[in-house]
Order: C-alpha cells, then sequence, then structure tokens
C-alpha cells in the first residue's frame, strides 16, 4: 500500500514560511507519510538545504496575502501555494492538504479545485474543544458560514458525527445543538426550525447543549452556525489566555517551587490556544482532505495538523459523509 502524502502550503500564516518548513521537518522524522512542500523554493533551501526523506518541492513564487479577497486573488494567481496544494489533491498527485494561511483563501480553493461532496451544499470548519473529560467535543461551524440555513445545521451535524466516529473511534456520537437553554423550544427561529431536524434525523441527538455545559462533554458533537461558533471560539481562546497569564503570575507571586510550577503548567496545556491537538480543524464536507490551522501556528502544531491530514485520509471520512443516506438521496 503506498503511502499516504500530504501537500503542505509552506507560504501562508503568520510565521511562513519558516515555522511551517521547521514543522514539515519535525513532521517527517516520523517517517509517518510523504509531503510536498509547496511554496518558493528558495526559501525552503534556505532553511533546509537538504530535504528530509519522503519530501518533495513544488516550487511557486506565488501566494495569497490576508489582506487580499480571496476569489479576487485565486483569480489573479492561478498558481497561488494555497491553490496548488489543493489543485494536487484533485489530480490525486496528494491525499491532502494543510495551511495556516486565510481560510477564506482555503475554503475559495477548496471548492475551486477539489469541489465538494455530492448533498453538502455548506462544507464547516470543525474543530476540537477541550473539556474536563478525557476527551474534547467537535465543535462546528467555527466559521466558514455565518449565515445558515436548518438544513445545513442538519449536515453540520451529520459530517460532525462521521468525523467523530472515523478519526476519535467513537461509535454512534451524541450530538448537541449550541443554544442558550437546554429546554426543546428554545431559542431563535433558527434553533427552533432546527432541533426537529435533528430529533428525527440523528440516532444519539444529545439535545439543546448551553455553551458553560460545552466544555463539560456531555455531547461528542455540537452544531451551531459559523457566526456564533466563531464567537465562541475567540472568545474561549481568550479565556484560555487571560487564565494561562493569571494562573502563572498568581504562581510566580507565590513563589511556588519550580517543579510544582513545571506540573501545574504541563496539566495547563491542553487547555491553551496553541495545543497541538486542538489547533487544526478540517473543513468537513469539501471532497477531499482540507485542514485548516490557526494563523499563529508554529512547527509543533504544523506538524500536529499534518498527523490529522494524514488519519483524516486514511479514516475514510469523505466517504463515511458521502455514504450517509440522508445525503445521498438529496445529492441524488
Amino acid at each position: 500500500m503506498a503511502k499516504v502524502k500530504i501537500a503542505l502550503d509552506i507560504m501562508g500564516g503568520d510565521f511562513a514560511p519558516r515555522e511551517l518548513i521547521l514543522g514539515a521537518e519535525k513532521f517527517a522524522a516520523t517517517g509517518a507519510a510523504d509531503l510536498i512542500l509547496v511554496g518558493r523554493e528558495s526559501d525552503i533551501r534556505s532553511i533546509l538545504p537538504s530535504l528530509p526523506a519522503g519530501c518533495e518541492i513544488c516550487d511557486t513564487p506565488e501566494f495569497i496575502e490576508m489582506n487580499e479577497s480571496p476569489t479576487q486573488a485565486l483569480k489573479k494567481k492561478r498558481n497561488a501555494s494555497v491553490a496548488l496544494a489543493a489543485r494536487l489533491v484533485k489530480e490525486g498527485k496528494a491525499d491532502g492538504f494543510v495551511s495556516a494561511g486565510s481560510t477564506g483563501a482555503q475554503m475559495a480553493a477548496s471548492l475551486l479545485e477539489i469541489g465538494r461532496i455530492p448533498g453538502i451544499e455548506r462544507p464547516a470548519a470543525a474543530v476540537v474543544f477541550p473539556t474536563s473529560k478525557e476527551k474534547g467535543v467537535v465543535v462546528l461551524d467555527v466559521g466558514a458560514n455565518v449565515d445558515c440555513k436548518p438544513h445545513h445545521l442538519l449536515h453540520f451535524a451529520l459530517m460532525g458525527a462521521a468525523y467523530s466516529s472515523c478519526i476519535f473511534s467513537i461509535e454512534n456520537p451524541s450530538v448537541g445543538l449550541l443554544n442558550v437553554g437546554s429546554e426543546p423550544g428554545k431559542g431563535n427561529e433558527q434553533s427552533k426550525a432546527v432541533y426537529p431536524l435533528l430529533e428525527t434525523s440523528i440516532k444519539n441527538f444529545a439535545g439543546n447543549v448551553e455553551g458553560d455545559r460545552l466544555f463539560e462533554g456531555v455531547a461528542d458533537v455540537v452544531v451551531c452556525d459559523g457566526f456564533v461558533g466563531n464567537v465562541l471560539l475567540k472568545a474561549s481562546e481568550g479565556v484560555s489566555e487571560g487564565m494561562t497569564h493569571a494562573l502563572m503570575s498568581a504562581m510566580k507571586a507565590a513563589e511556588l517551587p519550580p517543579e510544582v510550577v513545571k506540573v501545574i503548567y504541563s496539566g495547563l496545556k491542553r487547555y491553551r490556544v496553541d495545543a497541538p491537538e486542538y489547533s487544526a480543524a478540517p473543513l468537513l464536507g469539501i471532497n477531499g482532505v482540507s485542514i485548516v490551522c490557526h494563523g499563529k501556528s508554529k512547527a509543533p502544531v504544523i506538524a500536529n495538523a499534518i498527523q490529522l491530514a494524514v488519519n483524516y485520509a486514511a479514516g475514510n471520512v469523505v466517504k463515511n459523509i458521502a455514504n450517509n443516506p440522508l445525503l445521498a438521496k438529496k445529492a441524488a
């Protein structure tokens, strides 16, 4: 069986290209998959004069700036790094791609080059949030679609359940609807409309999930529109950074022994914004593997994102979503 091959857009992100390249080097050391580094070859060679085993370069000088309109930029820059990475997936030369650049540009490139899974109207970005339990909770959408209709949220639920099942080996994942109250009938018109759809279509529907209970792990998957999801994501990141700073300051003021501080800090790692296990989001609904990274991602996070792309490809997530009878019926 051929080894999985992942394309990495090394030109996207706040710390590109250096951290992307170092992340690729870190992942390549595992030998878990082959890599195609998509970007300016001179930049890659300046950091990695000798490529690690299993790595190759797809040279392009073009890339999408964060302040550019994604659709317009992709029309002008057909060989932008994110577009080329997506095209490698479309052409079967890569099994998936990873980028830390503009999410809008990545979504546009994924749609233009790879396309949607039949039956899916709106691909969604899914992020795993840490909970008080050992396992996290998959939340979607966290920013790809700010305006959604009820059936879009049903699609998110079906895709999130497939992702949770394939990647985290959860049999019959529970799915909840993010809402302002736990009782049926709560929420805005969208929430009230989607509740019965989820109740009749999802085998293990957990009902409404309030924001505070999300972090208790009361459901394996929680769905919302991208506007709410993005506010939740960024507010959670802010709280995480604020609490971490406050705790570190308190420990310093208390003059705790270094070994105690180390243990406490280690325990906080999974709740930090840059925790590698939570810093990558697949675009569920794309007919291929497209993994979004936070723009601030550094090498360890990039390495983990590449591993997620490998797991996503090997886990046949796309096939499992496409084979859902509810989506297959709509696509027909």
